[in-house]
């Protein structure tokens, strides 16, 4: 169970953690001198989270868990769950990539989550609304609106989220209608003609009894990545032809553009002391432009020598989303990424008897979408994707919580998932001269039976102990004809047309923890627990052969950690060493010789883009979080995470995995985000001005198995630091807020990720981060 630190690890872990703890002990000393002299102000203020069930302060629940309030987010320039899982230890969260769509989540905690979109390969980590699983990546880059706090849990969840938090969950929570109006409204601009508007409301309809919370939210932002027309720059003929003039300043449209409309009501029926019932609906239009990219690497023998590059750091490219150029058959895509999504909730808890109690969690969610993917990110056809969507989901989770008088917590209860999806569009990838129309339905349901209790031996000592059971049951039918009328369907791909396959399995995970309260706010844990995600079928197969089952993902973690509160609540410290054994990874192979027919192999008919279980790792790391209130006014909050991914053993050959060599994919092995805010009084009369500074770093890490394929580190994401600011100005009675905010604020070039795709499509291509952008809001509290 011991980490593995490289000698060059160990150099650069050094310095990292030194500009941590240097503000950490810095400030704990501060704190420590300045007790006496602040022992009236209260402190850092309590996180009550529902992790177990049960409403608990985040400093005593048994698990490592990242919680942020409203009013954090806020301060940090937080608009999307991408945000606030930068600045958590050991997440990484990106969004875009690989023709899911802009608005499509790959998110990993402690190196265990998911990388493709394709629905049949789940996500890795569980993602929740209001107690509300979402079973697809789809829609998930979420803009957080009118929340109460975030909870992400790290390490596998398999008990108390179910399947698919298999590194961990995040949790959103709304918040409650109430009797205090709670309302505002803000209005936002900036960069890139950014333009948003945000309000919300509680409306009393009978006091002590029954409310409602409204909430709307609309934003436009232009893109940040301009797409230009290559003839029209350089003068040189580009295939296609001509899609932008000098009047245009030779720009064919942009990418990166939000154009994003949603709102949610929220109702609370107090029934009497003992029944309550939340039911919430939301709905999301969101017409977004399409994952701004750049190309990095163009193969000559596809290009004609033609170098279709831009600038290194230029945020342009010569992207045209046409296929067969300069072709009777040519098409060209609109470049846009649309989502829409509904869903209707129902959250209803009953006090049996004092000690007892009932929850019901009904829900049904819908979404569909459609987006482009210019592969090549230029003018020649090299991969050029329509993806379109739909996914139906209904869900219900029945609990039963007991309290033991003093002695123990008990939770009993069921989980049902039922889903009806279809994933479809046009694939052609010219390089391959193979071109289709899908249109696959997708169905699954999953059951669940779980059990999770707490004993309190003594008033400082808990054990912890939960199990899961979950059967799940998936069915995969692929439809595969012409986009050309008149043309026969290629024969690689025509034997598929009707083809069904599935995937059944079962599992059952459990977790025992214990907590040990040496001295007043000073708490000991330890755990061991499990969690799988589902297996299914490739979704990607070319030929008959290559329609493969492959299995469940599986983990077993071991974490010791630490949470204090320190001198008089001025210090919030907690920490955390883990063990991962990782069994089955579910990785995308470009080499099948095993499942492609061998008269095919090493052809342009050679193709493969395989889900398959290519892997067994083993992870270690460890996080340490701090948040410090030195003296009034003053707040300092950093986090670490080193994450220590080793695969160990290649299930497959054509893997691309060499045992303690390879890295896996989108996992940074440090991390670290340190940020400061002081609020500086201007007079009783006048208000209170905050100045801000948050600084994230995360180190290099590599975004396809195998790494390196060409020798270029054309998959490797270099290491970034990102710097943001914000000045917020507040009214003396906090009725009026003023804040000027810079995101990215030195205004580094940098790729959230990249594709080496130089074995499906010949190409690499990265996906650049945004640009420094300055934000000016102006909010109303009611």
């Amino acid at each position: 169970m011991s980490a593995r630190l490289s000698p060059r690890a160990l150099r650069m872990g050094a310095a990292h953690i030194a500009v941590a703890t240097s503000l950490l002990f810095g400030s704990a000393a501060f704190a420590q001198d300045d007790a006496a002299t602040n022992a009236d102000d209260s402190g850092i203020h309590e996180i009550v989270v529902t992790a177990q069930f049960k409403s608990q302060d985040v400093q005593t629940a048994p698990l490592a868990i990242t919680a942020v309030d409203a009013q954090t987010m806020e301060a940090r320039s937080q608009t999307n769950v991408q945000d606030v899982a930068q600045r958590a230890p050991s997440v990484s969260f990106s969004a875009g990539g690989q023709g899911g769509g802009a608005q499509t989540a790959a998110v990993n905690i402690r190196g265990i989550g998911q990388s493709d979109f394709q629905f049949p390969n789940e996500p890795g980590v569980g993602i929740y609304i209001d107690d509300v699983y979402y079973g697809i990546s789809f829609g998930t880059a979420f803009d957080l609106v009118d929340l109460d706090r975030v909870e992400i849990l790290r390490g596998p969840q398999g008990t108390l989220s179910g399947k698919n938090s298999i590194g961990g969950s995040i949790k959103l929570f709304s918040r409650k209608p109430d009797d205090n109006p709670d309302a505002y409204a803000e209005l936002t601009a900036g960069s890139f003609d950014r333009i948003g508007v945000k309000a919300a409301t509680n409306v009393t309809i009978v006091p002590d009894k029954l409310y409602v919370r409204l909430t709307g939210i609309g934003k436009y932002v232009d893109g940040y990545v301009k797409r230009l027309d290559y003839e029209c720059v350089t003068g040189n003929p580009a295939p296609g032809g001509t899609f932008a003039t000098s009047d245009d300043k030779c720009v064919i449209g942009t990418e990166g553009g939000q154009k994003v409309l949603a709102g949610r009501a929220a109702v609370r029926w107090i029934v009497n002391d003992r029944i309550e019932d939340n039911l919430i609906a939301d709905v999301t239009r969101d017409r977004s432009e399409a994952s701004p990219a750049k190309a990095i690497y163009l193969p000559a023998a596809a290009t004609g020598g033609v170098d279709y590059l831009t600038g290194p750091h230029d945020y342009t490219n010569y992207s045209t989303y046409t296929g067969y150029p300069g072709t009777d058959q040519q098409y060209t895509l609109a470049a846009i990424s649309y989502l829409n999504s509904w869903g209707v909730s129902n959250n209803l808890a009953i006090d049996l008897t004092d000690d007892l109690k009932l929850t019901s969690i009904t829900a049904f969610r819908h979404a569909d979408g459609q987006s482009a993917w210019d592969g090549d990110n230029s003018p020649v056809n090299l991969a050029n994707n329509w993806s379109t969507f739909d996914h139906d989901q209904f869900t219900q989770e029945l609990r039963l919580s007991a309290s033991v008088g003093d002695t123990a917590d008990i939770t009993v209860g069921g989980y049902y998932y039922d889903a009806h999806s279809h994933v479809g569009g046009r694939v052609n990838v010219g390089v391959a001269g193979l071109d289709f129309v899908s249109n696959d339905p997708f169905d699954q349901t999953s059951k669940s039976l779980f059990a999770h209790g707490v004993l309190h031996v003594t008033d400082r000592f808990n054990l912890t102990g939960g199990v899961r059971y979950t059967k799940e049951s998936k069915t995969y039918t692929f439809s595969r004809t012409s986009p050309i009328a008149g043309v026969p369907t290629d024969f690689r791909v025509a034997a598929l047309d009707g083809v069904e396959a599935g995937f059944k399995g079962d599992r059952v995970d459990w977790r025992v923890a214990a907590d040990y309260e040496v001295v007043d706010d000073v708490r000991l844990y330890g755990q061991v627990s499990t969690g799988f995600k589902g297996g299914g079928v490739n979704p990607r197969p070319y030929y008959v052969d290559q329609v493969v089952p492959y299995g469940q993902e599986t983990a077993t973690s071991y974490e010791a950690g630490i949470k204090t509160m320190l001198f008089d609540r001025k210090l919030r410290l907690n920490g955390a060493y883990y063990h991962t054994d990782y069994k089955n990874y579910q990785g995308l192979v470009s080499i099948c010789h095993d499942i492609t027919p061998e008269y095919l192999w090493n052809t342009p008919g050679d193709l493969c883009s395989a889900t398959r279980n290519v892997g067994d790792a083993k992870i270690d790391g460890f996080e340490a979080e701090f948040e410090a209130q030195p003296v009034k006014g003053l707040s300092i909050d950093g986090s670490v995470s080193y994450t220590d991914f080793r695969f160990t053993k290649s299930l497959l050959d054509g893997s691309g995995i060499v045992p303690g060599v390879t890295e896996a994919p989108f996992v940074p092995k440090w991390k670290y985000a340190v940020g400061a805010q002081y609020e500086i009084g201007l007079g009783e009369k006048v208000g209170t001005l905050t100045p801000r500074l948050d600084w994230t770093w995360q180190s290099s890490m590599q975004s396809n198995i195998p790494n390196n394929v060409t020798g270029y580190l054309l998959g490797e994401v270099e290491a970034r630091g990102l710097l943001n600011a914000r000045l917020t100005y507040r009214s003396p009675d906090d009725g009026w807020e003023l804040s000027v905010a810079a995101t990215n604020l030195t205004d580094k070039f940098y790729y959230v990720n990249k594709y080496d795709r130089v074995v499906q499509s010949g190409n690499a291509y990265g996906m650049p981060g945004r640009p420094r952008e300055i934000i000016v809001s102006v909010k109303r509290n009611f």
